[in-house]
């Protein structure tokens, strides 16, 4: 049921971002040639274009993440979506993967669409490639710390959108100005987050517990010390996708309130 669930959201969001990723992928294959002919006044013209198509790409995004989650689970079209034969927690992954999917793709294809315009001033793979001494620096710690990278940045993703979707569902908790409420609950956990991150900060540094850990993470090898620094940061994210995560399911399955 979760495939299904999914494959319906990618082609309600897909109807939407295919056509804007298409126009993009065009006016930046466009832009190129004029860059290549220099042509200034329409290549000026041409990367205006794409600026706003950029811009309009991520607008789009922040706002049908927004939207999707909110009228199909929080707004009249969730007396359907609620009868649906199936669980609160895969209403929910759904709509986190194929938000996220999306978000993903949209910067694969802005990147795409900026190399595309520029691409002919780029050097050649092989020399981006290649270290100062002709041989190949991609080493195997070097694709695991890429690897861990990539990871910490889904997972920042996904506890941004789970923020999103929690700060959402407190809306619930009143009847009227859930949209100015919700916002109000996104400000106050942001602003929370901030607050105990500075006070860690501040007693890490007074008690020395940062210099202290500093210390014991410089008795081993730099990879080693990147990784203790990498795992911790994935953790932190973790914890907070929990938190975001536990805050959604229990509005949706006990204080369930539609308008």
């Amino acid at each position: 049921m979760l495939s299904k669930l999914m494959k319906y959201e990618f082609m309600a969001m897909g109807r939407i971002f295919l056509p804007l990723f298409g126009a993009l992928l065009i006016v930046s294959a466009i832009t190129g040639i004029f860059g290549l002919l220099d042509l200034t006044v329409p290549t000026g013209i041409s990367i205006a274009v794409s600026i706003m198509l950029i811009v309009g790409i991520f607008v789009v995004v922040f706002i049908l993440t927004i939207q999707r989650f909110w009228n199909n689970l929080l707004a009249s079209e969730g007396y359907l979506t609620m009868t649906l034969p199936v669980s609160t927690d895969r209403l929910i992954i759904s709509k986190l993967l194929v938000a996220s999917v999306w978000n993903i793709v949209s910067i694969i294809v802005v990147v795409g669409a900026v190399l595309i315009m520029v691409g002919h001033g780029l050097p050649p793979l092989s020399v981006v490639m290649q270290g100062f001494d002709g041989s190949y620096f991609v080493t195997h710690e070097a694709v695991f710390i890429i690897v861990q990278l990539v990871i910490f940045l889904i997972l920042c993703l996904f506890s941004g959108i789970l923020l999103l979707y929690a700060c959402m569902s407190l809306g619930m908790l009143v009847n009227k100005y859930r949209p100015l409420v919700s916002f109000g609950a996104y400000i106050v956990i942001t602003t929370a987050l901030q607050i105990i991150t500075a006070i860690t900060i501040t007693v890490g540094i007074a008690t020395g517990g940062f210099e202290s850990f500093m210390n014991y993470a410089e008795g081993f090898s730099e990879f080693v010390s990147m990784q203790i620094f990498m795992w911790i940061a994935i953790g932190v994210v973790l914890l907070l996708c929990a938190a975001f995560y536990a805050i959604t399911r229990c509005m949706l399955s006990k204080r369930l309130n539609l308008q």
